[in-house]
C-alpha cells in the first residue's frame, strides 16, 4: 500500500502542476521580473498548491497507515490557502506571520504532538519540557516553516534541502515505522514539484515555482515528521542529532535573524542577504550555489547520521553543531571571496589561446 500511495502522490503532484500552470498564469498567481527577483519572465506560482493534491491523494489511498492525518491535512490547507493569498496579494509580513502562527498553535493543539524533550545538549542528563512543551513546539515548528520559506529564492533549493533530512531520518527509522512511510510520500511530492523546478534545460518551459505555499507547506512537514521521530516511546533519533539533518536551513534563519536585529531591521523583512545570495553576489551560477549548498547539507546530515549510529553523547553533538553553526557565515563569505579573486584573475589572464 506504501508503495502505490507514494507512486500515486509522484503522479498526482506532475498532473496537478502541469494542469494547473494555466490557471494560475490567468488568475494572475504568477511572479514577475523586478525587485529583488532574478528571472526574465512570468513564472507560475502553483507548485505548493500541486504538491498539497498530491499528498492528498496519496494519504487517501492510505488514510489509516498515519496518525493525526487529517489533522495534518487541515494544517497543510490552511497554510497552502494563506500562502496562496500571499503569492498573489503580497500580504504584508506582520499579516502573513501571525496568521502563520494562528495555524501551527491550531495544528500543535489538534494533534497533540509536543517535543516533550530536547535531548541532553549540555551534558547534564535530558531536558524535559513539562508545561512548555506546546509553547516550544509552536516556535520550532513556526520556525522551520520559516527557515524554508526564506530558503525559497533559489530554484530548486528549498525543495532539495527538505529532501536531506526527510531521507536521512526515512533511513534511520526505516519503512517499517508509519512516520516515514509518511515521509517517503512527502519525498515523492517534493521530486514530482522538481521536475518542474529544478534548474534543468528541460525544465525551461514548464518552469514553475513552489511559492509561499509550497515553502511554509514542506516547512510544516518536515517540522511534523522530524519531532515525531524523535519524541516519545517511537523516538528513532535524539533531538539534537535531528539538528544535524537540517542544519544548513537552520543556520540560515538563526544567522539573518541575528545580523538584522543587531542592525536595527526586523527579523522578518525580505531582503537578499542569506547564504545563497552571498554566493549569488560573488557571481556564482544558480545550479553552482545549489551544488555548494546542498553539498554542504549532505555533509552535515552525514554526521548526523554518523554520530547516532556510533552513539555519540548529545553533548557532543551539539557543541560541534553549535560551533559549526557560528561560522557558517564566515565560510559562505570566503567562498565568495575566492569566487572573486578567481573571476578577477580569469579577466586578467584574458581568454586562453585556441
Amino acid at each position: 500500500m506504501l508503495s502505490i500511495s507514494t507512486i500515486a502522490a509522484f503522479a498526482a503532484t506532475v498532473i496537478f502542476v502541469a494542469s494547473l500552470r494555466p490557471v494560475a498564469t490567468s488568475m494572475g498567481i504568477d511572479d514577475r521580473p523586478g525587485g529583488r527577483k532574478r528571472h526574465g519572465q512570468e513564472v507560475p506560482i502553483i507548485g505548493g498548491v500541486a504538491m498539497y493534491f498530491g499528498l492528498v491523494v496519496a494519504l487517501s489511498i492510505s488514510p489509516g497507515m498515519f496518525p493525526g492525518v487529517l489533522q495534518l491535512l487541515v494544517a497543510g490547507g490552511l497554510l497552502v490557502f494563506i500562502g496562496v493569498l500571499d503569492d498573489r496579494f503580497a500580504l504584508p509580513t506582520g499579516v502573513r506571520f501571525l496568521t502563520q502562527l494562528l495555524v501551527v498553535i491550531v495544528m500543535v493543539y489538534g494533534t497533540g504532538l509536543r517535543m516533550m524533550d530536547i535531548g541532553d545538549p549540555f551534558g547534564f542528563g535530558t531536558i524535559m519540557l513539562g508545561s512548555a512543551s506546546f509553547l516550544v513546539t509552536v516556535l520550532i515548528t513556526s520556525s522551520v516553516i520559516n527557515a524554508y520559506n526564506m530558503l525559497d529564492g533559489l530554484d530548486g533549493l528549498a525543495g532539495t534541502l527538505a529532501l536531506i533530512p526527510l531521507a536521512s531520518i526515512t533511513l534511520v527509522a526505516g519503512l517499517e515505522v508509519p512516520m516515514a512511510g509518511l515521509a517517503l510520500i512527502v519525498i515523492a511530492i517534493i521530486v514530482a514539484f522538481l521536475l518542474f523546478n529544478f534548474p534543468s534545460p528541460w525544465s525551461r518551459g514548464v518552469r514553475t515555482f513552489m511559492g509561499d505555499a509550497g515553502s511554509m507547506l514542506i516547512g510544516m512537514l518536515v517540522a511534523w515528521i522530524v519531532m515525531s521521530l524523535s519524541q516519545g516511546e517511537g523516538a528513532v533519533a535524539s533531538p539534537v542529532v535531528c539538528l544535524w539533518f537540517a542544519a544548513l536551513p537552520i543556520y540560515d534563519l538563526f544567522t539573518r535573524f541575528a545580523v538584522r536585529i543587531a542592525r536595527g531591521y526586523s527579523p522578518l523583512r525580505p531582503a537578499r542577504d542569506h547564504f545563497h545570495h552571498t554566493l549569488i553576489h560573488a557571481g556564482m551560477s544558480v545550479r553552482l550555489v545549489l551544488g555548494i549548498m546542498t553539498g554542504l547539507q549532505l555533509l552535515y546530515a552525514a554526521i548526523g547520521y554518523l554520530g547516532h549510529t556510533l552513539g555519540a553523547p548529545d553533548v557532543v553533538m551539539f557543541t560541534a553543531w553549535s560551533v559549526t553553526g557560528f561560522s557558517q557565515q564566515w565560510l559562505f563569505n570566503k567562498m565568495a571571496a575566492y569566487h572573486r579573486l578567481a573571476i578577477r584573475r580569469r579577466r586578467r589572464e584574458g581568454p586562453k589561446p585556441a
